[in-house]
């Protein structure tokens, strides 16, 4: 049995964490966490790993690997072969593929698929039939496939539906994502509204599109209970109501992508189609307040939202470029780097880190961690593997730190 040694295993609470460790890895075993004895052999392929560092399986619970739909963009057994380069043990795709994952045999055959990657695809469901907000998907039949959470991969606009959700899924003890977004607050807008918006003449996304619907949702939630999960909080407003309604008790979790933890709309300026996102960067304010949220505990995961797109989507101009970045391969350095520009220690932020990619996802899901996932503090950025050419993190950007090593699972192991 192959062993690979690593200077900390990191995962706060854990008898060994700090420590340096042994992880002791078998095809079809779990994995096996021992503190440091005797020598390594590299005959057997065991590795001394140096300086790096260990954490329990990192999971991912935003991707979008454009399958079925535009799986030229990715694909479902590539994107889980570019997650595993990530380090990520487990992805969770979107359920807005074409046609959506509304149905248990496509939830069955997203397990399947993922049965023999390093990486397991962790799947989401659709809360509507046909992500049409209108009629509840049939969520007992979906959980017995293998659903482990259920979101729209978009705002879900009736409250009615969301409190029948909330109320229904509460005895199935899933939880129902809702994206903090309000479409018919300024719906033509492009950015952040700002002094970049103004000085570009884009029409602008005030927070207010965001705090609108987190505070209808939560109050929602006050009323019928549930659980509940924001994917992408992008506001310091937005996260302190979220702070407050986790202190008044709510089951509310949150989570944010590793881009509004690095970049800001002042990064747009010049009509940067690169960093166009669904869900607009926003100011230098908003960004430092996620990061302390990301430090303080309240921020729960933080996800790539890796939405990789086609030369047709991503080469042209700003007005119609079609929104994302493929950023798997970046978010344990781009974490790292953003943590500790904001003046994290590198135990503290390597701590954040266990918490945002590993224990709060399985939190989120409910779900065991699996799998472990290795990260150095040294080295260049790992390169994207991605098909996409949308991408803006290689080496050069500013605010990465370390590598990812790979991961491993009970399904095999990766290597960069």
């Amino acid at each position: 049995m192959p062993k690979y040694r690593v200077a900390q295993w990191i995962q706060p609470g854990h008898d060994l964490h700090g420590q340096p460790v042994d992880v002791h890895h078998q095809v079809g075993h779990p994995l096996d966490i021992q503190a440091c004895s005797g020598e390594l052999n590299p005959d057997q392929g065991d590795r001394d790993l140096g300086t790096a560092v260990a954490f329990p399986g990192w999971m991912d619970l935003q991707c979008d690997f454009r399958d079925p739909g535009t799986n030229r963009a990715e694909g479902l057994e590539h994107g889980l072969r570019v997650a595993a380069a990530g380090g990520f043990c487990g992805a969770a795709p979107v359920a807005s593929t074409q046609p959506c994952r509304d149905q248990p045999a496509e939830v069955r055959m997203l397990s399947a698929v993922s049965a023999n990657s390093v990486t397991a695809a962790l799947p989401v469901a659709a809360v509507s039939e046909g992500r049409e907000g209108i009629q509840l998907t049939e969520a007992r039949a979906l959980v017995e496939a293998g659903a482990l959470a259920f979101s729209d991969d978009a705002p879900i606009q009736r409250p009615e539906l969301l409190r029948r959700a909330l109320e229904y899924h509460q005895a199935l003890g899933t939880r129902i994502f809702s994206e903090a977004h309000d479409p018919g607050f300024q719906p033509a807008g492009l950015m952040h509204e700002g002094p970049t918006s103004t000085r570009l003449g884009l029409p602008g996304i005030s927070e207010e599109a965001e705090t609108l619907r987190i505070r209808r949702d939560l109050d929602l939630l006050r009323y019928s209970g549930g659980r509940l999960h924001i994917p992408v909080v992008t506001s310091a407003a937005g996260m302190e109501a979220i702070r407050q309604a986790k202190a008044d008790g709510l089951d509310v979790t949150c989570g944010t992508t590793v881009h509004h933890l690095r970049w800001t709309d002042a990064d747009l300026d010049g009509f940067n189609r690169a960093l166009k996102l669904k869900v607009p960067l926003r100011s230098e304010a908003d960004r430092d307040a996620l990061r302390d949220a990301a430090l303080d505990g309240t921020l729960d995961v933080v996800v790539s939202d890796h939405r990789p797109r086609t030369p047709e989507e991503h080469d042209v101009d700003f007005m119609v470029v079609a929104p994302g970045i493929a950023g798997l391969h970046a978010v344990g350095s781009l974490l790292f780097g953003a943590l500790v520009d904001h003046g994290a220690g590198e135990s503290q932020a390597l701590e954040a880190m266990s918490s945002l990619l590993s224990a709060g996802p399985a939190k989120v899901l409910n779900t065991p961690q699996e799998g472990v996932s290795f990260f150095s503090a040294e080295g260049p950025l790992t390169p994207s593997v991605s098909k996409a050419p949308n991408t803006v993190y290689t080496s050069e950007t500013t605010g990465i730190r370390g590598a990812v090593l790979g991961a491993v699972t009970p399904r095999g192991a990766h290597w960069n």
